[in-house]
């Protein structure tokens, strides 16, 4: 009877382990994204786009380093409304096949990308459509200024994918780097080391080396300047603004180096 009593012990033991090893694995799947990060997931984004505010679309190449865990011949990025023109795989961009799923509300459509066990680049030719819900474009008399137009960006909490086609999850973290052109008389910013003054190309680059979530991604665009608050902060705003968003934000520097402190 006592050996009874310890194997229904121990089994009723290894049935709980099991059903929290379960709940665990089920916990970290994010159902608000079609990605599959178990499979294939990604790493760092080389992003080259244009702004064009006559179309209002953004339009250019994400090429996405990835890692394919299980050496399988598909990776899958979450898009919405984006008019998606060519994958390509590698340096060599040799074509590949693609396919759209069924949209649903909110989320948008899952991008299936046909890939090889080898593969560590993905690169994907898009343009926005004016149904992009991160993206607010601003006519010149929206604005402060109400000399010249403006865009930005809202990613959170799952609009990055209406602007870039990305595994849109914040367990996905990646690092970027990113090439924006812009008109000439605007100056372009993102999360990421930003310039400090317009250039006469209109062609801007950025770094962020640290791993972020899509839903990190941003942008803006517009007549703006920066002014310095401390050695490392600063605002960006249109010039019109530009003292008074300093004077709002004269304690962030403050802020920055308590938070030090504490962690």
């Amino acid at each position: 009877m006592k050996k009874l009593i310890l194997v229904t012990l121990f089994l009723t033991a290894i049935a709980c382990q099991k059903k929290d090893q379960t709940e665990k694995t089920a916990a970290v799947t994010d159902e608000h994204s079609y990605s599959k990060p178990e499979l294939a997931v990604v790493k760092h984004l080389d992003l080259d786009i244009k702004v064009d505010f006559d179309t209002q679309t953004i339009s250019g190449k994400a090429s996405w380093t990835i890692d394919n865990i299980s050496k399988g011949n598909e990776i899958i990025f979450d898009e919405n409304t984006l008019d998606i023109t060519k994958v390509t795989l590698g340096d060599d961009e040799k074509e590949t096949k693609f396919e759209l799923g069924a949209a649903t509300e909110f989320h948008g459509k899952p991008l299936h990308i046909t890939i090889e066990p080898n593969t560590t680049k993905v690169n994907i030719y898009y343009n926005t459509t004016k149904d992009a819900v991160a993206l607010q474009w601003l006519k010149p008399e929206q604005t402060a200024d109400k000399k010249k137009p403006f865009v930005f960006s809202q990613g959170e909490s799952v609009w990055s994918r209406t602007w870039i086609p990305c595994q849109d999850s914040p367990g996905i973290r990646f690092t970027y780097n990113a090439k924006v052109t812009v008109p000439k008389d605007l100056l372009a910013v993102m999360s990421a080391v930003n310039p400090q003054k317009k250039n006469d190309t209109g062609v801007y680059t950025f770094k962020q080396d640290k791993a972020i979530p899509s839903y990190l991604m941003a942008i803006a665009v517009g007549d703006i300047e920066f002014q310095a608050i401390d050695n490392r902060t600063g605002v960006y705003a249109e010039p019109s603004v530009l003292k008074s968003a300093a004077y709002e934000f004269a304690e962030l520097g403050k802020m920055v180096n308590a938070a030090e402190k504490l962690y």
